[in-house]
């Protein structure tokens, strides 16, 4: 039995505004556009606000996706404009406009808004493979939608609930040691948070 009526769920969470089409976050630095999806790929537009704390100041922003790989898809990132840092296996690079990576399954990464180039970040992110549709529009809404809403209330994130996201999204950490970020996910995020301590993967709050 799932023990959600003790409080472990997360209560108080603020639905994103929604402004021209864009899902906006942490109080307007970061915006989210669908751009096209099928049961075969997924593409979002994503602006980054330059010199927030939350999307402009590195790789220690908030709305910085933290370093991990994906199971089954193969994720391309395309700068429309600004400059796009990232962290790929290891090493650090930088995409200008018109410039665009593509990451396959297995492959460690996370990327940023470019401190030094003081403008805003406007990158297509699309996904591609797996049965599972992972990074996918309901994904983003609920995962920056829940840290958002933390944030802005001035509550950290629950562990349990933000590794619960990335396990129903095929999303593993990279960073947690011997490779155990998969049980990780299915231990802290799927058996903790979701049965034992009632989260879900998806808020209604956080629905189209």
């Amino acid at each position: 039995m799932a023990l959600s009526f003790l409080g472990f769920a997360p209560k108080d969470l603020t639905r994103p505004t929604i402004e021209d089409g864009a899902w906006v976050f942490f109080g307007g630095d970061f915006k989210t556009y669908f751009i096209s999806g099928d049961k075969d790929h997924f593409t979002s537009r994503q602006i980054f606000k330059a010199k927030s704390p939350h999307t402009g100041v590195g790789r220690t922003s908030t709305a910085t996706p933290p370093y991990h790989y994906h199971l089954y898809q193969t994720e391309t990132f395309a700068v429309k404009s600004g400059t796009l840092a990232y962290c790929i296996d290891g090493k650090e690079g930088k995409l200008e406009a018109g410039q665009s990576v593509v990451i396959p399954p297995y492959r460690s990464h996370t990327f940023w808004n470019d401190v030094d180039s003081g403008t805003d970040l406007d990158v297509h992110i699309t996904v591609r493979g797996g049965d599972n549709p992972g990074f996918d529009e309901t994904f983003v809404h609920n995962f920056y939608g829940y840290l958002s809403s933390q944030t802005m209330q001035g509550k950290a994130p629950n562990p349990a609930q933000m590794l619960l996201f990335l396990d129903s999204a095929d999303v593993i950490l990279s960073d947690i040691p011997l490779g155990l970020g998969g049980w990780a996910n299915l231990i802290i995020g799927r058996y903790i948070g979701k049965y034992l301590l009632g989260m879900d993967s998806r808020y209604k709050v956080f629905d189209d």
